[in-house]
């Protein structure tokens, strides 16, 4: 930095009111214009004028979650607040705007273990308390987004030969009467709540992909659920 960028800096510093402009002065002289690092992401302001847009540079490739890098650009933003007697809600917003971040990123190590995983979901044999379900999978995709605190995955694929069994009277349901798109909604709540448990089962090597890194998934926040569903 030359020696005017230098007295231009200093005097813009100076001329940022803590009281009229908070965000402002988080950015110039909290931040000092420096990205925030997170588990190896580094989180990039950019001043607009009138709110701080965030980035992220991913150089490692991490999957990550918008909503819990939201959550740690808030926290920082909070902390300053708290040193500052600054009214945390009424800027929150305007300190933690998040620019062309996806939902959920995905890294392409990530991708290929959950499809290797997925494809290896063939065949499935469930007992409820009053029915049976059997049927085969071909996979197709996994879905996952982030709501707030509430990490969504999905498993997709086409689910054929489907077999529903009457356990109290050993009968099976005619197949005209079972749909694989609905089948799963349509479970009594005795059996779905089983299902649920059995699909953590089933899905328990995506799943760790994701509980196992801190950058998508924060278990003193975020919980997980998960679904397997025909192909739309």
């Amino acid at each position: 930095m030359n020696l005017q960028e230098n007295i231009r800096r200093i005097l813009r510093e100076e001329s940022i009111n803590l009281k009229k402009d908070p965000v402002r002065y988080y950015y110039y002289n909290y931040l000092n214009k420096n990205p925030i690092e997170f588990k190896e992401l580094y989180l990039v302001p950019t001043w607009t004028g009138e709110r701080i847009e965030w980035e992220v540079d991913n150089p490692n490739d991490y999957s990550y979650s918008r909503d819990l890098i939201n959550e740690v650009l808030k926290d920082e933003f909070k902390s300053f607040c708290d040193i500052t007697n600054t009214d945390f809600r009424r800027y929150m917003h305007f300190a933690s705007w998040m620019k062309n971040t996806p939902n959920c990123y995905i890294s392409k190590k990530d991708r290929k273990h959950i499809n290797v995983n997925g494809k290896k979901i063939k065949q499935i044999d469930f007992s409820g308390i009053r029915y049976r379900y059997e049927f085969d999978f071909d996979y197709k995709r996994t879905s996952v987004e982030s709501q707030g605190s509430e990490l969504e995955l999905y498993v997709y694929g086409n689910i054929t030969n489907l077999i529903k069994t009457d356990r109290q009277y050993d009968e099976k349901i005619d197949r005209e009467e079972i749909s694989p798109r609905y089948f799963i909604s349509d479970m009594l709540d005795s059996d779905y709540d089983l299902w649920q448990e059995k699909l953590d089962d089933i899905l328990l090597p995506v799943y760790n992909i994701f509980t196992n890194n801190p950058r998508i998934y924060d278990d003193r926040y975020d919980f997980i659920n998960v679904g397997l569903q025909q192909t739309p």
